[in-house]
């Protein structure tokens, strides 16, 4: 199996990962605040992939700066932005939002990795993101509030730790430059520890299974595929034009799970998100 072929294996499964995110984040909300949850949500990770990392060699000095900017980037402080505008937006707002990331990361690495990509790249990746607001606000209600300025803030820390990822991840190996992120994530957000372990110890058990579910698989899982398939990747832009799959597949999860029938928007928005996807990969080939 080639490596450019498992790198879009491993990005499809991260991005299903991730897009069921959005209902457990709803409702780990209920008895958590943003901060609190995002801590507990690292802490979980960090401690299933440090038992998977224990029996590789421990990480250079020179690394921990990589791994401290990419915890803070990608799990710390984007989760803290992440929960906090989630809040306030419905979850139309914010899916359309944190699926500017791509054109963000599409931008910084063409500027700082020197990245360039084709006018038919750009024009797939414009076509993804129609996709996606057709999508999302098809039926949705477009929320107006301080919750956009956070989430926004979200996709460009997302963005900047998938630079940090394609740069760092041969170098330091994907696993132990993931797990060791983690951790450093934990202990940025560790002065919520405290609180965060009162209201686990008070939540309903549905929501704590919430909070480990999330920890576990879109975070701990998903993240770990994500750093494979931007190691693997021709560019990072290959892998990041698939997080415009997330709102889609949150959608058919909500169907699947929820019961929840889509709309016309869905097959709209899905076919304009394929459609974009499949012009951006037979540009790169």
């Amino acid at each position: 199996m080639s490596a450019r072929y498992c790198s879009h294996c491993y990005a499809l499964c991260a991005v299903l990962l991730w897009s069921s995110a959005y209902v457990f984040t709803k409702v780990a909300l209920a008895s958590f605040t943003p901060a609190t949850l995002g801590f507990l949500r690292c802490a979980v990770a960090a401690l299933a992939l440090l038992c998977l990392a224990a029996r590789r060699a421990k990480p250079a000095a020179r690394d921990w700066p990589v791994f401290l900017l990419s915890g803070i980037l990608g799990f710390s402080l984007y989760l803290w932005l992440f929960n906090t505008g989630q809040a306030g937006l419905t979850a139309a707002t914010s899916c359309a939002l944190i699926s500017t990331a791509p054109l963000i990361t599409a931008v910084m690495a063409a500027g700082l990795l020197r990245e360039r990509l084709r006018p038919s790249g750009w024009l797939a990746l414009a076509l993804a993101f129609a996709g996606v607001l057709i999508l999302t606000l098809w039926d949705g209600t477009l929320s107006l509030n301080d919750g956009i300025f956070w989430t926004l803030g979200a996709a460009v820390c997302i963005s900047g730790y998938n630079l940090l990822q394609r740069r760092y991840a041969g170098r330091c190996g994907t696993l132990t430059l993931t797990a060791w992120s983690f951790v450093c994530a934990a202990l940025t957000l560790s002065p919520f520890a405290p609180e965060a372990v009162r209201r686990f110890c008070l939540a309903p058990w549905t929501h704590c299974c919430a909070v480990v579910f999330l920890g576990l698989f879109p975070s701990a899982l998903a993240y770990l595929l994500w750093a494979k398939a931007l190691a693997l990747a021709e560019s990072t832009g290959t892998v990041a034009a698939y997080m415009f799959l997330t709102p889609l597949f949150s959608f058919l999860l909500g169907y699947a799970v929820l019961a929840e029938m889509p709309g016309p928007g869905t097959f709209a928005g899905g076919a304009l998100i394929l459609a974009g996807l499949a012009l951006f990969q037979r540009g790169r080939s």
